[in-house]
């Protein structure tokens, strides 16, 4: 009788072995938030302090303190919300933002619901139809308010060989512990590919595969503006990919990677595709996901002045290897400075172009500014000169390689004051305005282009990046 107990408690220890077949890769979170009590929560107001806080429910500062995982009873701030012990919330509908790397099992869970009750407030019948980065959808927040709650953990992919009981013991929590974390029955079977999360205090996605964090910046995005795209992922190796018709160029950026695209200011809104994927000793597992890009206002200027379309040609053809160049080596920190001291546009960037009446068939591709012959012309960051020289069309011109695929530009410059290899600072005197080449008057005009696509360089003013 004994040696049956001791059998019986020797199965109940066992681990239970990785199974040979791969499951869904992208987890769901609690499939039955929806039965879930919606906790109770106060949005700190202005003035407000823990103190009062507790004092108005009732409670002590140690319960809020602990339910909250707050340290510091000073740590608070206006907009914030926090859980109250006792009593329940209610359910709350809001609008949200899809974000970059936003599935619908990470909406369902940083609003505490299902991904099929996101698919039903927004009339939707079929997963694959998630919505877009970018697009606002309808959600009914279970998290007690109209705001996101956030989601924290570590992923993990199993690999053959792999228990519950294993993993659970590699990041030192208990086995209950970890089904809990990921909605699983325990004792539970698990599946090479499938992926966990980890409790944690780090950020967490609901990605599939080894995919730590996809995030597209900033919104909306229109034609003429530039995106960021940062990437994450637990291989070792470099990400790829493309965004719509433009391939991707990565470089190394915090924990990560970032690229930049720009947007043709010619391009068509609507549903541009993220694709990702990357290599190293192993492929990664590919990353889809669809992006809104949203109509410009742009409009048409009509230009006083006669063009010549095959100069044109030949001009954009001799600097199109420039601006295609990239340099490893990130030059300029945070926001751009504006190239001139007084920022009197007078005419946008993006706006179609008719000159003497002629059909349209190019857009304005900078900024002008305003100014006189010899009014100061500066570099917005630090960069280096890889042209300088007089054009037929464009008149004196200097390009600066801020690296990374990042040129700027100066046309119809009256004088130049650096040479091709200077590096140069933000702020630093490069050159002097003046009305050289097709130009009615004396102006500069600025191009900012990422990888040979010309963007708005005012959003570089108010935006960083990558």
């Amino acid at each position: 009788m004994k040696r049956i107990g001791l059998l019986f408690l020797l199965l109940l220890l066992l681990p239970l072995t990785v199974q040979a077949q791969t499951a869904d890769p992208t987890p769901t979170p609690n499939p039955d938030a929806s039965s879930d009590p919606i906790p109770r929560v106060h949005t700190v107001a202005e003035g407000e302090t823990l103190t009062y806080i507790a004092s108005l429910y009732e409670i002590t500062i140690e319960e809020l303190l602990t339910l909250n995982g707050l340290a510091n009873a000073d740590n608070l701030f206006v907009g914030q919300t926090l859980i109250v012990p006792g009593g329940e919330g209610e359910a709350v509908a809001t609008v949200y933002t899809v974000g970059g790397g936003d599935t619908l099992a990470q909406i369902a869970a940083v609003f505490n619901t299902t991904p099929t009750a996101v698919l039903q407030a927004n009339r939707m019948i079929n997963p694959a139809q998630a919505p877009a980065a970018g697009q606002t959808i309808t959600v009914v927040s279970r998290t007690g308010s109209a705001l996101p709650q956030a989601v924290t953990g570590t992923p993990h992919v199993v690999v053959p060989g792999e228990t519950v009981t294993t993993i659970a013991a590699q990041y030192n929590i208990s086995p209950a512990a970890l089904a809990a974390a990921n909605d699983l029955p325990y004792p539970a079977y698990l599946f090479t590919g499938q992926r966990l999360r980890i409790p944690s205090e780090a950020s967490y996605q609901y990605l599939s595969g080894e995919w730590q964090q996809v995030v597209i910046r900033p919104f909306p995005i229109i034609p003429g503006n530039t995106v960021s795209i940062y990437v994450e992922n637990m291989l070792e190796g470099r990400p790829s990919g493309t965004f719509g018709d433009q391939s991707l160029q990565f470089f190394p950026q915090e924990d990560g990677f970032a690229a930049l695209v720009g947007i043709d200011a010619f391009a068509e809104p609507g549903l541009f595709t993220l694709r990702l994927a990357g290599s190293g000793s192993q492929p990664w597992r590919p990353f889809r996901q669809q992006v809104q890009v949203n109509p410009g206002d742009y409009t048409l200027q009509q230009i006083p002045v006669e063009d010549d379309p095959d100069l044109r040609q030949q001009e954009d053809e001799m600097l199109a290897p420039i601006y295609l160049t990239n340099t490893e080596t990130r030059q300029w920190e945070g926001l751009f400075t504006s190239p001139v001291t007084t920022t009197v546009i007078t005419a946008r960037y993006g706006d179609s172009r008719s000159y003497n009446g002629a059909p349209v068939y190019v857009y304005h591709s900078g900024v002008d500014f305003a100014g006189t012959i010899g009014t100061p012309i500066l570099a917005p960051a630090k960069g280096t000169v890889v042209f300088n020289e007089l054009l037929e069309l464009r008149g004196n011109t200097v390009i600066l390689d801020h690296g990374q695929g990042v040129f700027s530009a100066y046309f119809h410059l009256s004088e130049t004051f650096v040479a091709v290899g200077d590096q140069v600072v933000a702020g630093q005197s490069i050159a002097a305005g003046g009305s050289t080449g097709l130009s009615t008057g004396p102006h500069l005009h600025w191009d900012l282009r990422i990888h040979g696509v010309p963007v708005n360089g005012l959003q570089w003013l108010e935006t960083p990046f990558p």
